[in-house]
């Protein structure tokens, strides 16, 4: 019976002079992706072997919501807490954007 943990992982066939056996491995990391554009992002090592050799402040950006959204994405979040700073209610912000202005809000309080 194969081993449970290795059941989901990925193999290579190898032969040998006697018999052919299975050589199991981790895949590669996934690079990051933005959590709302979908976009890769910039500034953020995909090698785990590389990422674990590094800092906190060389894995990812250090700015709000760095490693997790994209810069576009992270502007409009600053424009939409604007305008909920400035009297539009929380609700009418638009629901991608909402989960981050609430975490801003409760930051800045």
């Amino acid at each position: 019976m194969v081993d449970t943990g290795k059941r989901s992982q990925k193999h290579k066939s190898i032969k040998t002079p006697s018999k052919t056996t299975k050589e199991y491995f981790k895949g590669k990391a996934k690079k990051q992706t933005c959590s709302i554009t979908g976009k890769t992002l910039q500034g953020m090592t995909h090698e785990k072997t590389k990422r674990s050799k590094k800092s906190k402040t060389q894995k990812r950006p250090s700015v709000p919501f760095g490693g997790i959204l994209s810069g576009n994405a992270r502007e409009n979040v600053f424009i939409e807490l604007g305008k909920v700073l400035t009297g539009k209610n929380i609700d009418d912000v638009d629901q991608k954007y909402r989960k981050y202005v609430k975490q801003v809000i409760k930051r800045a309080e």
